[in-house]
Order: C-alpha cells, then sequence, then structure tokens
C-alpha cells in the first residue's frame, strides 16, 4: 500500500512541476496558458526534469540526510531495545511509525511548494531567453499567410503571436487548417 501512495504522490509532484513550468512559461510570453493543449507525457517529461534539476543541485545534502536518517533509526532503535523493557517495544515503536509518517508528509508538502516554485522560476527563465523564430503560416496556396513569432508547436497545433497596432495577438493554427509553414532564414547564411 505505500508503494501505491508514493506512486501517486510521486505522480502528482511530477505533473503540477511541469504545469507550474509550462504555465509560467507562457504566461511570460504573452499567451493564455489554458488556450494551449499539451500533452500529458509533455507534461511529465518536463515535471520530472524539474524535479531531477532540483535533486542534482542539492545532491549531497540529499545523501547527507538519507544517511543522517538511517543512522539516527538505527541509533534509536537499538537504544531503546536496550534501556526499554520488551513490553513496551511495539508501543514505542508504533508512535515513532506515526511520527515518522508526520515528518514525511511535512516534507512532502515542503517539496512540493519547492518544486513547484523552482519549476515557475525556470519557466520564466527560459522564455525570457527564448528569441523569435519568424514564420509565416499560410492557410492555401494563393493566401499571404500570417507572419509573426512561433510561440508553439504541437503535432496538432501551431501558435503565432504578432503585434496588431499595440496589442500583442495569438493565432493558433490546427494542423488541418494550413497549407505550409514558412520560416525565414538567418541572414548571412
Amino acid at each position: 500500500m505505500e508503494f501505491l501512495g508514493g506512486t501517486f504522490i510521486f505522480t502528482a509532484l511530477t505533473y503540477s512541476t511541469g504545469k507550474g513550468y509550462f504555465n509560467s512559461y507562457f504566461r511570460r510570453i504573452s499567451v493564455d496558458p489554458s488556450l494551449v493543449d499539451l500533452s500529458v507525457d509533455q507534461i511529465f517529461f518536463e515535471g520530472g526534469r524539474q524535479i531531477t534539476l532540483i535533486l542534482n543541485d542539492s545532491l549531497f545534502v540529499s545523501i547527507v540526510m538519507v544517511v543522517f536518517y538511517l543512522m539516527l533509526s538505527l541509533a534509536l532503535s537499538i537504544v531503546i531495545k536496550r534501556r526499554v523493557s520488551a513490553d513496551y517495544h511495539e508501543a514505542i515503536f508504533g508512535k515513532l511509525s506515526s511520527l515518522k509518517g508526520v515528518l514525511l508528509i511535512g516534507f512532502f508538502v515542503w517539496f512540493s511548494n519547492f518544486s513547484f516554485n523552482s519549476a515557475i522560476k525556470s519557466g520564466e527563465m527560459v522564455a525570457s531567453k527564448t528569441g523569435c523564430i519568424a514564420v509565416t503560416v499560410r492557410s492555401t496556396q494563393k493566401d499571404e499567410g500570417q507572419s509573426g513569432c512561433l510561440v508553439y508547436k504541437t503535432i496538432d497545433n501551431i501558435w503565432v503571436k504578432y503585434k496588431v497596432k499595440d496589442m500583442v495577438m495569438v493565432s493558433i493554427f490546427p494542423r488541418d487548417n494550413f497549407y505550409r509553414v514558412d520560416t525565414v532564414a538567418p541572414s548571412g547564411k
């Protein structure tokens, strides 16, 4: 049962981290995240990547904490078995197990909040460094098309951001609604 609970918690943590990343990314580039349909595998991939980055940044600290926890548990178990009569072992271990559960819940709540906020910062940072890929989306062979910056592309849709007067507009072209997409080659090549 603990394995299933842990799997559920990790899945929820990965999903929320991925959604936090993409929501902040799209908000930073002036696109409402509710307009963008992301596949679940994209969300889980990015969430897992963000969690891996967090763990890699603090790998040494994580290993030290796990080793400290294991040594403390072993020492506490030995002390209880030597100092406390056999009649009370089960009661004490039951209370310590409950305390461990409460501490784990607290840790997961903290880590969920930390990973979500880290993913938001990461999404904003990536979006601020993203340049404009100039494209023209053509609906038919004769159509002049819509020119602008490519915001996002999936197998089903293309999002193009462009300015009309002082407003930033975003057009979403479904796969069956455009003829082709032209990109502008960098100058000098």
